[in-house]
């Protein structure tokens, strides 16, 4: 079930969702099921001990916004470089009155500069490859922190063995489940972070899609 401030969320994002392209979904249940629910799996994963949370892609808000609604102890930072989608956020975020969300349309190479290892979670849903996404999320956590990878498989972790050996992490658990009205199966790749990242990560802008680690 959504609180208050979901349901409010998601009347913002269907009603802006008319004259903007937020979401390619557009039926309600299915972005309830979707995109809320689906960014709510991950809420039992998060600790008490998890302070700062990062969003990397958030596109419309998933899942750092639906977290930051749920967890107003906790401190978020979701990064968007489509100015369109973050002015968005920032409209939700006013109008919910949230205090614990900041965002940023800056691309991570370059919020890096400020940011280096200072997060305790990292997220990301986007569609890239896991190797390509490890290396935009795991400099930006410190030491011990977790990148709760959302994934429909657990498949890409072979491929993204390398780059796993040069940021210095590992992987900690897969968690499994099910989306509760479509049933679809999700995955979240439980990554921990267990050394300092080599400062020439990450790469220039485009080039650690190109040559992935």
């Amino acid at each position: 079930m959504l609180n208050e401030k979901l349901k409010r969320y998601l009347e913002l994002l269907m009603e802006k969702n008319k004259v903007m392209n937020l979401t390619a979904i557009r039926e309600k249940d299915e972005i309830i099921d979707k995109h809320f629910y689906d960014s709510m799996l991950l809420n039992d994963l998060l600790t008490k001990e998890d302070k700062k949370i990062i969003d990397i892609g958030t596109g419309a808000g998933f899942p750092g916004l639906v977290l930051a609604i749920l967890n107003p102890d906790k401190e978020f930072l979701l990064v968007d470089s489509v100015k369109k989608k973050i002015d968005f956020i920032n409209n939700v975020i006013e109008d919910l009155e949230l205090k614990n969300v900041k965002t940023s349309t800056l691309r991570a190479e370059e919020l890096i500069e400020k940011n280096r290892e200072k997060f305790d979670v990292g997220l990301c849903r986007g569609v890239a490859h896991l190797s390509i996404i490890l290396e935009y999320e795991v400099p930006f956590l410190k030491v011990n922190g977790r990148f709760l990878a959302q994934k429909q498989s657990a498949d890409e972790i072979e491929q993204a063995k390398n780059a796993l050996k040069v940021l210095k992490s590992e992987v900690k658990a897969i968690h499994k489940f099910n989306l509760p009205i479509s049933k679809d199966e999700r995955v979240v790749i439980e990554i921990q972070k267990k050394g300092i990242t080599d400062k020439k990560y990450p790469r220039k802008v485009g080039v650690p899609k190109k040559k992935p680690l």
